[in-house]
């Protein structure tokens, strides 16, 4: 076993594979139904979610993990690991990352390192999942650390929702924007910009976002390409199809929005994370 652990949160949208296969320790933030309250990935699975999402009078919300949620995890991990990478969704989404950073000053330990990832969902889980595979070689804690912190700026997400009403839902989005989205029939692609998720492109169709898509692939060098979706496998799985000739199959991950995200996006959405090599 690695003497370095890595830890992230369930925003990150690894698959289950991934997660079990570079030992990555997951704190799941909170979801909440009216008075329900449940551990995003562990007490609720996206299938069950969206379903729930749909049929419910009641939007849910999300909320981060407690001081005390990290705490336990940190000090599992301690007795087995030398060392702690904490990487965690952009702060000026959520205030997962501040609340690790308190449970790291509670310890008051300095073995443990929490980075912002600047990011969420798969460009978050992109970058878990590059610093968990150099993790298998590179021990060196200061260096893990270092190569971290510049692949923040290499993460990258982007996104397309077919309605904005859950991101309007969630307060992400102002009401004149759902509004002018619904008038003129455009959908955001959505991407992380200075830690925030921002549209940086619209489009009329579905197809019209798969081929914005597209050509960012085509832009960028590519290691492991993340597709994921909200509750929509055959939507995935077009994308993967026209991703056919411009990157290797068998660099493709498939995965899927969790319950948080899934909140704020709502079903049917689509995107990919990635690492970009240049």
């Amino acid at each position: 076993m690695s003497n370095i652990a890595i830890v992230t949160d369930s925003t990150c949208d690894l698959p289950k594979n991934i997660i079990e296969k570079y030992n990555i320790s997951v704190v799941p933030l909170n979801v909440h139904f009216g008075e329900e309250t449940f551990l995003d990935g562990i007490d609720l699975q996206s299938d069950v979610f969206f379903e729930k999402l749909s049929s419910s009078a009641i939007h849910p919300t999300t909320s981060q993990p407690s001081v005390g949620r990290f705490l336990e995890t940190y000090n599992d991990l301690l007795k087995s690991h030398d060392f702690i990478i904490s990487i965690h969704i952009s702060n000026k989404l959520s205030a997962t990352y501040s609340t690790a950073l308190q449970a790291m000053n509670q310890l008051s330990n300095e073995k443990i390192k929490i980075i912002d990832s600047k990011n969420g969902t798969l460009g978050l889980g992109s970058l878990v999942h590059k610093v968990a595979l150099i993790n298998e070689s590179d021990k060196d804690f200061d260096s893990l650390i270092t190569k971290a912190q510049d692949l923040v700026e290499k993460a990258e997400f982007f996104g397309l929702v077919p309605t904005l009403e859950y991101l309007a839902k969630g307060g992400r989005i102002g009401k004149a924007q759902e509004f002018f989205g619904s008038l003129l029939k455009l959908k955001p692609i959505l991407s992380a910009v200075d830690g925030e998720i921002n549209s940086v492109g619209k489009v009329r169709t579905l197809n019209k976002g798969m081929d914005y898509i597209i050509d960012i692939v085509k832009e960028n060098k590519i290691e492991t390409l993340f597709v994921v979706h909200a509750n929509h496998l055959e939507r995935a799985n077009l994308l993967i199809e026209k991703l056919d000739g411009v990157i290797d199959k068998k660099n493709i991950v498939i995965s899927e929005f969790g319950p948080v995200v899934g909140t704020h996006l709502g079903p049917g959405a689509f995107g990919i994370g990635f690492i970009t090599l240049e």
